[in-house]
């Protein structure tokens, strides 16, 4: 006999956001957790891809910025905009998704959508 599968017993409109809340982190969290809700099922894998993405290219930019300090110091400024810009983009991103979540809308994001629903299959 099997154990129930793990719940936690939020409603939807609650555990979605809160997968958004701590960016990739909280995501993997609640994906884990979560076992009967396939709407926050979801959203914790969208916020698994798309904010550990943008967290891995902000520290590969910030690696290349201070990297660049030592070999081409002219592009540092290159980088560290370019690690500001993917930021920006990152935390609007997020408030974005957050607020989707918050109002019980399905927002798939491109790509990351695609790999979330492969995750909760």
């Amino acid at each position: 006999m099997t154990p129930d599968p793990i719940s936690l017993n939020l409603p939807g409109r609650v555990a979605a956001p809160l997968a958004y809340s701590g960016w990739w982190v909280t995501g993997v969290l609640i994906w884990f957790l979560e076992r009967r809700d396939l709407y926050v099922r979801f959203h914790a894998a969208q916020s698994c891809v798309v904010f550990g993405a943008i967290a891995l290219v902000v520290t590969i930019l910030s690696a290349l910025a201070a990297t660049s300090l030592l070999f081409m110091p002219n592009a540092f400024r290159f980088w560290v905009w370019a690690t500001g810009l993917i930021w920006v983009a990152g935390v609007i991103l997020w408030l974005v998704a957050i607020w989707h979540a918050a109002t019980g809308r399905l927002w798939r994001i491109p790509v990351a959508a695609g790999i979330a629903d492969r995750m909760c299959s």
